[in-house]
């Protein structure tokens, strides 16, 4: 549902409102706390009065949305722009989008982020999987001063220097800006065996992706994710030569190609997951620029949300339905 769609179908609060009570109870609204329908008319804060237990209730109590003091109409606004941008958004977009602070904006779209994770968990591949992993970090650096192993080049333009002294007797200086003091060595590694955030992937041909951060890329963690998500009796895993997919064969038929000599033969190769790793690359390098390691799972769920409903576009019902959903009591958020 885009936001001209939204405008139209919830021209108020008490719109979006009742969309979202229809997503969690029905026809008739119940009260939160104890489920009784005896609920007193709506006020003017849209909330009821419950006649049973004699509590202020409303549709967002004990859900995952819970305290909010952001409209429920701006909710949806904000459902709807962040599905629609298949690399994400930032923060500051959303900002500018809503007319909220920028705080605000961030904590509603991490809140976004963790209702998309949900429907993750259910995931579950079979057919021909293909399996790799990707790095999150900076691009190995260039020699940058004399200390590298690359003796350094000292740059020397004598028209330049001139004119620069001529406007330093007027007053004009130029400053050189800090800089990186970053040092690099003489073949810097990429990937493997570098300090870089490890995300593991699996994704199903033609199918559902499903990938996760890990601190280190082992055998047994691979062949764990393998068990869980994949249907090892009617599958066929492709992997590249990394020694720990080498124990595979003990769980699920294994076909493995070396990148060392092609990446395609015949049908086998990984070229699926690496499609979806080019979108992860391109929404943080495009959008965000850098993520943290404490929000980089976050960041990877919204990516795998997005892959999975692209041929059915019913990302913004399955977040309604995902908001009211009731979470444990001690994984209630703060206010927004």
């Amino acid at each position: 549902m885009n936001i001209i769609e939204i405008s139209e179908k919830f021209p108020t609060e008490l719109d979006a409102v009742k969309y979202f009570e229809m997503n969690r109870w029905g026809e008739k609204p119940l009260c939160a706390y104890c489920n009784s329908p005896r609920l007193s008319k709506r006020g003017k804060d849209l909330r009821f009065k419950c006649y049973e237990c004699g509590k202020s209730t409303s549709v967002t109590v004990d859900t995952a949305l819970h305290s909010t003091n952001m409209e429920l109409k701006k909710w949806m606004f904000a459902f709807s722009i962040v599905c629609d941008a298949k690399k994400g958004l930032s923060a500051l977009q959303l900002q500018r989008n809503l007319s909220i602070s920028y705080p605000t904006a961030l904590k509603m779209y991490h809140k976004m982020r963790d209702l998309m994770s949900i429907e993750n968990d259910t995931i579950k591949l079979d057919d021909i999987v293909e399996m790799d992993e990707m790095y999150v970090g900076g691009k190995p650096r260039k020699f940058n001063d004399g200390q590298t192993d690359k003796p350094f080049k000292k740059t020397s333009i004598p028209k330049l220097d001139e004119r620069i002294s001529e406007l330093k007797e007027v007053g004009v200086t130029f400053k050189r800006g800090k800089g990186n003091p970053a040092k690099s060595a003489l073949n810097p590694k990429r990937g493997r065996g570098t300090s870089k955030i490890p995300v593991i992937g699996i994704v199903e041909r033609n199918g559902d992706v499903v990938a996760q951060v890990t601190q280190n890329v082992t055998a047994k963690e691979l062949k764990a994710m393998v068990q869980k998500y994949v249907d090892v009796d009617d599958s066929v895993l492709i992997s590249d030569e990394y020694k720990g997919y080498s124990k595979m064969d003990t769980i699920i038929e294994h076909v493995k190609i070396d990148h060392q000599k092609l990446y395609s033969y015949k049908g086998i190769n990984t070229n699926s997951i690496e499609s979806f790793w080019a979108i992860i690359r391109r929404q943080i390098i495009g959008q965000h620029h850098q993520v943290s390691l404490k929000h980089l799972p976050k960041y990877v769920a919204e990516a795998v949300f997005k892959y999975n409903n692209r041929k059915i576009d019913d990302m913004f019902e399955t977040l309604i339905t995902n908001a009211m959903k009731t979470p444990k009591k001690e994984f209630i958020p703060n206010s927004l």
